[in-house]
């Protein structure tokens, strides 16, 4: 303890505690504007984020719109190509080809899916709360599902299925009126799907509850 002594003397002194007290007085601005950098720069960052959430879905939505009248375009023709199947299902002189052109042809709309997940870095993402991004996987879920029952429509409306006629045509045609009856149905989905997005954005409930 007396090699101590000394030191305690020297630290003891006016001057030296004045210096001290000095660099203490100085040391604080610097770690002030240091932390209120910090700070600045987190609420700019958390502002970029929030911009960049607010632009994907403000994009998504319009696309989700653009499908939305692509869609109700072709539903009008598609119920009334169902209903002109359904007429002649059993009728074995008519093939589906027949039937089509009775019907004046079908088709399918033109729907487009943006991955809104690469569209978004992991800050932004994560300010979506659950009810949102479980919306959008549905979304994605029955957009490819559609895709996928058009790869059968069309292995029918491009191959030799559709001039069948007599017996075996008879089982295409009731196949056909399964899978529009199921595709109907899913762009439906789809549209209620669409809607309640739009009821999410329009209230912005889609901000995770922090």
């Amino acid at each position: 303890m007396k090699s101590l002594t000394p030191l305690l003397k020297i630290l003891r002194r006016k001057p030296l505690k004045a210096a001290i007290g000095k660099i203490g007085l100085d040391i604080i601005p610097v770690i002030a504007g240091i932390l209120i950098a910090l700070f600045i720069n987190n609420l700019q960052k958390d502002y970029r984020d929030e911009k960049l959430l607010e632009s994907t879905l403000q994009s998504l939505s319009e696309e989700f719109k653009k499908n939305s009248e692509n869609i109700n375009a072709y539903l009008p023709r598609q119920t009334h190509f169902l209903d002109t199947i359904q007429h002649y299902r059993e009728d074995k002189t008519y093939s589906i080809f027949d039937i089509a052109t009775k019907a004046n042809g079908m088709g399918s709309p033109e729907i487009h899916s943006t991955n809104w997940q690469t569209s978004l870095n992991n800050s932004s993402l994560c300010l979506l709360n659950f009810q949102t991004i479980n919306l959008l996987s549905r979304i994605d879920s029955k957009y490819q599902e559609l895709k996928e029952q058009e790869k059968f429509f069309y292995h029918i409306a491009y191959g030799p299925p559709i001039f069948k006629k007599g017996g075996e045509g008879l089982e295409y045609r009731k196949g056909m009126e399964l899978w529009l009856t199921s595709y109907i149905g899913n762009e439906k989905e789809l549209l209620a799907l669409y809607e309640e997005f739009e009821e999410i954005l329009k209230n912005k409930q889609y901000y995770q509850n922090l």
